[in-house]
């Protein structure tokens, strides 16, 4: 099995009534930290808030945007270790340049990851073997064709996708080759930044595990 990361990004949301990156400052406290500013900022006169949303910097391969619509600071790469990393800075220059008590202000922080997992098992078969498709013989009177399911949802039960606290892991065979590779969604999120970021430096692990789970339950 091999697992082949495709996105990895880390949002944090902000309860605070004013963004705290509305300012021109927010430029000065990445480039004191080595970011590079994605697009140089007009000159704006002392004082004014400014309200940016999209790519403002990044360092190395880690992209940094903001949606102040949303109090909103992402933090999106390619490398699940890089991006924690480049994610603590930012949550350092919240708390050290803007005064943002994260006890109080912290909404919520969302993981979201996409993965391509090939796999020297058949996904297209796993898939639909691993799973008992409820009201299976009433859907094929239904359809007048046998019936399973294509993919599946893992989520905390009796806790509705709205929650601050909620995950989803989804599994599929991969659409263009089905019987080649598995292609997984995460999402996580939690009101404590930290059950977040523990969970994803466990996340590859996590995945395999569940992969091989459902793999071993058919040898």
């Amino acid at each position: 099995m091999e697992l082949k990361l495709q996105t990895f990004r880390i949002s944090l949301v902000l309860k605070s009534f004013f963004f705290p990156l509305t300012s021109t400052e927010v430029f000065d406290s990445l480039k004191a930290r080595e970011f590079e500013i994605a697009r140089p900022p007009a000159p704006f006169p002392t004082g004014p808030r400014i309200y940016m949303s999209g790519i403002v910097a990044r360092k190395r391969k880690v992209l940094i945007d903001l949606d102040n619509n949303r109090n909103l600071v992402g933090v999106q790469g390619d490398s699940i270790e890089e991006t924690l990393q480049i994610f603590s800075e930012v949550m350092d220059i919240l708390r050290e340049d803007f005064f943002v008590n994260m006890n109080e202000e912290l909404d919520y922080v969302e993981l979201i990851a996409h993965y391509l997992i090939k796999s020297d098992r058949n996904p297209f078969e796993v898939v639909q073997n691993s799973m008992e498709l409820k009201f299976k013989d009433r859907f094929q009177q239904i359809l007048n064709t046998e019936t399973s399911d294509y993919r599946f949802s893992i989520v905390p039960k009796g806790v509705l996708p709205s929650s601050r606290k909620w995950f989803e892991i989804s599994i599929s065979p991969k659409l263009t080759i089905p019987k080649k590779a598995y292609w997984v969604e995460v999402v996580f999120r939690d009101t404590n930044h930290n059950t977040v970021t523990t969970f994803a430096s466990n996340l590859n692990s996590t995945i395999s595990n569940i992969i091989n789970t459902i793999e071993e339950a058919q040898s």
